[in-house]
């Protein structure tokens, strides 16, 4: 079983970036579950990602069904009172839809990961050679503004930065991940990754911004001011600068407000012109106008030679 569990809490290292540490099994919880089902496995306890779970492994792994882990998750779930991953040597092609569907736990090393319970998705590794993105991950361009604009990120763990954003922490380690690939943060510490940040705040921009793009992801129109919305475009702009407002009023919204306001949303017609941005325009912002950084990356790309001079006010008036 160490063999085994070595390969689990390695690969679970590797995909999230976090320390897995072993724990020491509680036996009187397994002698609670009925003898068909906890003479069936062998057990270990690990903490990860601040929980505990206890990785399963079949001692007959050719023999138990989906349908039977699915039962034997529940089972087990409910005694131990925290998650329960099995740990498989391999999965049948067929049994990959059955296991997802079941919403069981579980783990090939190397190969596939499935943890609803705990947010975690199914993954395939093809090759040990990690493909990043050349362009910004709007996650990890959100970072990059949040700690030149609102609030240092500089020393802060995952874990913070995943409770200051109120993202998730497996979300925000990729984008941390990204970043330290391409020489923008770097991560320090042994059990506990902090970021690291050498440049000013200026530096910081001029280095990330060929690699940022536009946070808008689509354009739609509504009749209605939304909740949670921002002033944001040309409407923005001439907030922040002598650009004359347009007629039309244009807002950014975040997916999530989008897609709670399907209804009231189209694609051709309305009073109000709205921005759904691919990160939440309210992170960077307080005050009821976009950043500055992000209207900038929205705007930059202008053939209206008047918005070209209003961006480099944007960024001649910026405060580092």
């Amino acid at each position: 079983m160490k063999y085994n569990i070595k390969l689990v809490t390695d690969y679970l290292a590797e995909l999230t970036g976090c320390e897995i540490r072993e724990l020491t099994h509680t036996k009187r919880d397994c002698d609670k579950l009925p003898l068909a089902i906890g003479s069936f496995y062998t057990f270990c306890d690990v903490e990860f990602i601040g929980t505990m779970v206890t990785i399963a492994r079949p001692t007959e792994q050719k023999s138990v069904t989906p349908m039977q882990l699915a039962k034997h998750q529940a089972k087990m779930m409910e005694t131990f009172h925290h998650p329960v991953v099995f740990a498989l040597e391999s999965v049948a092609s067929y049994n990959i839809s059955r296991l997802t569907y079941a919403k069981v736990n579980f783990i090939v090393p190397g190969k596939l990961i499935f943890i609803p319970s705990m947010l975690i998705v199914l993954r395939e590794l093809k090759n040990n050679t990690k493909v990043m993105p050349k362009k910004m991950p709007p996650v990890a361009q959100m970072l990059v503004l949040y700690h030149i604009e609102r609030r240092t990120i500089d020393g802060l763990t995952t874990s913070e930065i995943a409770e200051l954003t109120g993202l998730a922490y497996p979300t925000i380690n990729v984008a941390l991940r990204w970043l330290k690939f391409n020489n923008i943060i770097a991560l320090v510490g042994s059990k506990q990754k902090h970021v690291q940040i050498a440049m000013s705040k200026r530096e910081l921009w001029h280095k990330s911004l060929p690699l940022m793009s536009t946070p808008i992801e689509r354009i739609l129109f509504t009749d209605t001011k939304l909740a949670g919305s921002l002033m944001a475009g040309e409407t923005a702009m001439g907030h922040y600068t002598m650009l004359a407002e347009p007629a039309t009023p244009i807002i950014a919204i975040d997916k999530t407000t989008a897609k709670e306001n399907a209804a009231l949303m189209n694609k051709q017609f309305g009073d109000i012109k709205v921005e759904v941005w691919k990160y939440s325009p309210r992170l960077l912002s307080d005050d009821g106008w976009a950043d500055r950084l992000s209207l900038y990356l929205c705007m930059k790309d202008s053939e209206d030679e008047r918005i070209q001079l209003e961006c480099s006010t944007l960024i001649e008036e910026m405060r580092w």
